[in-house]
């Protein structure tokens, strides 16, 4: 019987490591040598940066192929499927942190306050230039020296370290001068993203997210509109229809119908009018394709 997606853990790729449970930054071509599997499509529970410093190839996260080049960033969410085909010589850097490392000791998870987290909003993608590009690779740097053997404040260190990365690299990104402090975006954008992401299996109303952020149903939607150029309804089903594509494509062990129960379709015929309707395909078919 065919493979599940596998979904890899910090762990699974640092077993020998104190820090192996939420942190972890390696040189790319050794990281590639020591797991080749890492080609092949699967999940993290972590999130993910990749940056190259010269290369080629290509990086596809969810469906979409982006071109590696030199001095780029590629920014990966939990959950995501992501794959590469990657030139040969291609040099950078591979870096893992969960979000509790992330957070430590504050309540607050602050990470989809950065652009580049903020998949409903921005592309997974930086595309820099050497120059620009120099301090980043110089704190990079910094953080594996830091990690290469234990110290006093250690987490602490690497903490600091991180979130200095994320501030400087969000600076670089395209969309930087959409500030979130800016009023209703995208502050109560990225929470709903969280909510969607934790409860679109339950196929919950939007009167249950609006409730979430102390919103009415009709203000939710028009902050959608004016900020996406979609519905909240348009969002919860865009997740959905990204989980079945995900499903479709990497869980062959499942049918259809397996699928649509998954999804939260009791009725295996209205999950295929459902995809059909959002794709123009029928779920058979793009299976096939896939």
């Amino acid at each position: 019987m065919p493979q599940k997606l596998p979904v890899y853990r910090i762990p699974d790729f640092t077993a020998a490591r104190a820090l192996a449970n939420g942190f972890h930054v390696v040189d790319l071509q050794a990281h590639r040598a020591k797991h080749a599997f890492v080609q092949a499509p699967h999940k993290h529970d972590f999130y993910l940066l990749l940056y190259v410093k010269t290369g080629a190839g290509t990086h596809t996260i969810d469906f979409t192929a982006h071109p590696i080049q030199a001095n780029s960033f590629y920014f990966l969410t939990p959950g995501q499927v992501h794959a590469w085909d990657l030139a040969p010589d291609t040099q950078g850097t591979l870096l893992f942190f969960t979000a509790e490392f992330y957070r430590g000791t504050q309540e607050a998870d602050t990470l989809r306050q950065f652009p580049f987290f903020q998949s409903w909003q921005h592309p997974p993608v930086l595309f820099s230039s050497e120059e620009h590009m120099l301090p980043i690779q110089q704190l990079l740097q910094q953080m594996q020296q830091e990690y290469s053997q234990a110290r006093t404040f250690q987490q602490d260190a690497l903490r600091a370290y991180l979130e200095l990365l994320l501030i400087q690299l969000a600076r670089l990104y395209p969309k930087a001068e959409r500030q979130p402090e800016a009023p209703n975006w995208p502050f109560q954008l990225y929470q709903l993203e969280n909510l969607v992401e934790q409860h679109y299996l339950e196929h919950q109303p939007i009167s249950f997210y609006a409730r979430a952020l102390h919103l009415t149903p009709k203000y939710l939607n028009e902050l959608c509109k004016q900020n996406l150029g979609k519905t909240t309804s348009d969002l919860l089903q865009e997740r959905l229809i990204l989980e079945a594509k995900r499903l479709l494509t990497h869980s062959p062990h499942l049918t259809i119908a397996q699928i649509g129960a998954v999804l939260g379709f009791e009725d295996n015929s209205y999950f295929s009018r459902f995809f059909k309707k959002h794709t123009g395909t029928t779920p058979e078919k793009f299976r096939q394709r896939a």
